[in-house]
């Protein structure tokens, strides 16, 4: 009883806090609103395009590897790749508790894993019998990692 009256508080303060931001938001968008009506008074932006937000789960070009690269070169020991899909999910705010989506992210990890093994920056040894990698960082520094600034080369 005790946690599901925990779990309500937690859920009752994301509640709050969302209200928070969507009231920001309003507030933001209405004075957006006034500005453009300073030039165009006569505009109709109930016309006007929605940009769609990405979901949680997505990522930009080279976000991933970047985060990675430093969980690895941070820690003491090396990680498995469950261990880093893990920390993405937190450090992203996403349930880790949700099977399928765990099971995406894992997979992702998998892959820039297997990109910057590619590209020398880290190394792979199997952890288990099950074929579970442990990774950890070569000599090779990961600064350039997704490419020229902003991730957008290869």
């Amino acid at each position: 009883m005790h946690g599901l009256i925990d779990k309500r508080a937690e859920i009752v303060g994301k509640i709050e806090a969302l209200q928070a931001q969507l009231a920001q938001h309003m507030a933001d968008l209405d004075s957006l609103e006034r500005s453009i009506r300073i030039f165009e008074p006569d505009i109709d932006l109930g016309d006007a395009p929605v940009k769609p937000v990405p979901p949680a789960n997505a990522a930009f070009r080279g976000e991933v590897q970047r985060f990675l690269l430093d969980a690895i070169r941070k820690s003491d020991v090396a990680l498995t790749t469950l261990d880093l899909a893990r920390m993405i999910m937190e450090a992203r705010g996403l349930n880790t508790s949700d099977k399928a989506l765990r099971k995406l992210i894992g997979t992702r990890t998998g892959h820039s894993l297997s990109k910057l093994r590619q590209k020398g920056f880290v190394v792979a040894e199997k952890a288990n019998a099950g074929g579970l990698l442990r990774w950890q960082m070569t000599g090779k520094q990961g600064d350039d990692v997704g490419g020229w600034r902003n991730g957008s080369g290869g």
